[in-house]
């Protein structure tokens, strides 16, 4: 969800291009940071915090829009702000907060999400990183706990009265930023559920077993990591 193409970002001619009839075109300035996503297109932009918001000295709040490349409804709102809710219950701020926003985008009834901007580091599920993520998490016990936190609650989800398997299918959904701390930043269903391989008359799906089985090797893969990370913590001490 990171990838911009090749000198997209920061071009004025980019800024605005978000037709959305709640956010005024003149009021923010938004540069194209992603274009890969399956589900979206990734805007950041910024704010200044009221006087009330800024205890700690805030000078901008940075934020993303999601930019929709489907049509969504009203109902789809709700289920992706339950499942988000879920994933910010049990992940806490490994989810950064995030907006599902029903409005007309391009004229049309649709739905849009403003999240937390996650300055992204490193792509801490990919397995052509592997080296690099064990010397990292070995070197940062706040993201050794928190990619811990991950994966017990993504095995829950599985084991679960209503079975699903976190996505990590989009390879920049899990990632750590620039503090070291470890991020899921998908917003678009965020979650596959294994029941429905074989709902369409019976003929299984092969493109949802497809990201299942790639989210449960990254996941397997994501264990393997803070194991070997957690071993070589333990042996420096």
């Amino acid at each position: 969800m990171t990838d911009v193409e090749p000198g997209i970002q920061g071009r004025d001619e980019n800024r605005p291009a978000l037709r959305v009839a709640c956010l005024h075109p003149h009021s923010r300035r938004a540069a194209l940071v992603s274009t890969t996503g399956a589900h979206c297109t990734v805007w950041r932009s910024n704010r200044r915090p009221r006087q009330n918001e800024d205890a700690d000295g805030v000078q901008y709040v940075e934020y993303v829009v999601k930019y929709p490349r489907d049509r969504y409804q009203p109902t789809d709102a709700r289920i992706l702000a339950r499942q988000h809710r879920e994933l910010r219950d049990r992940l806490g701020d490994i989810a950064p907060p995030a907006l599902f926003v029903v409005a007309c985008i391009d004229d049309q009834p649709n739905l849009f999400v403003i999240a937390h901007a996650v300055d992204i580091w490193f792509n801490i599920a990919n397995p052509s990183n592997r080296e690099e993520a064990i010397g990292l998490l070995r070197e940062n016990p706040v993201a050794r706990e928190q990619l811990r936190t991950f994966v017990e609650q993504a095995h829950r989800w599985r084991a679960g009265a209503n079975p699903r398997v976190v996505d990590l299918y989009g390879l920049d959904n899990l990632v750590m930023d620039n503090r070291r701390h470890i991020r899921y930043i998908d917003s678009y269903y965020v979650f596959f559920f294994e029941d429905m391989l074989h709902l369409l008359g019976g003929e299984k799906d092969y493109e949802l077993e497809e990201k299942i089985n790639v989210s449960l090797k990254r996941l397997a893969y994501l264990e393997n990591v803070l194991d070997m990370a957690e071993r070589q913590a333990a042996g420096s001490v």
